[in-house]
């Protein structure tokens, strides 16, 4: 039986910034029931409401249990007193990006894509402000033309590249045939 505090220590609590999107219907525990994400403006409205220095963030969401503030606001690493204070504070993170992102769906990808790591320091005493990279796909290394890989398939195979796409298409015909698709219209679609 998992004992409570090693319960808590791996439940891990996010609070969001006033500007970092809030899709309604969003719950960020049915991608991981560990974690859990609230937004500032529904945890303390009244920090929200008005002027609050960052640093009076980061003591508040501190004391009140959350592990980490996710911002949109990078500018926070170059203000000395929320850099002092984050240093005083035990276990307790800035997450943001270094470039300026104004895409809910890309921010949110990002915060998703990134939980492995970012838990890899949480929950350890020392605070970070932890900067995650801009997504970007490289055409060179990201973006490729399905017959390169039709062509390294051949080449482990060592097949031509027709066998290979004959083979191929040889299966697809099979395998509509054998269900009883529309008269061919995965071949219509893939024009065979």
């Amino acid at each position: 039986m998992v004992s409570r505090q090693a319960t808590q220590r791996n439940h891990f609590r996010l609070l969001l910034d006033q500007g970092f999107p809030n899709p309604p219907g969003f719950d960020i525990t049915d991608v991981d029931r560990n974690l859990t994400a609230t937004h500032l403006s529904h945890w303390r409205p009244d920090l929200s409401k008005q002027r609050t220095p960052d640093w009076v963030l980061y003591c508040e969401a501190a004391l009140g249990g959350f592990n980490a503030l996710v911002t949109r606001d990078f500018s926070q690493a170059e203000q000395a007193e929320e850099m002092v204070c984050l240093s005083r504070l035990k276990d307790f993170h800035i997450v943001s990006w270094k470039e300026r992102m104004d895409d809910p769906i890309t921010e949110w990808g990002q915060l998703l894509a990134y939980l492995p790591e970012l838990r890899r320091h949480l929950g350890n005493n020392k605070s970070k402000l932890i900067f995650l990279p801009r997504p970007r796909l490289s055409l060179g290394k990201n973006i490729h033309d399905p017959k390169e890989f039709i062509a390294r398939i051949a080449k482990s195979r060592g097949e031509s590249v027709e066998e290979v796409r004959h083979g191929a298409k040889t299966l697809i015909l099979d395998w509509e045939q054998k269900v009883g698709s529309d008269n061919g219209r995965y071949a219509a679609l893939l024009r065979y």
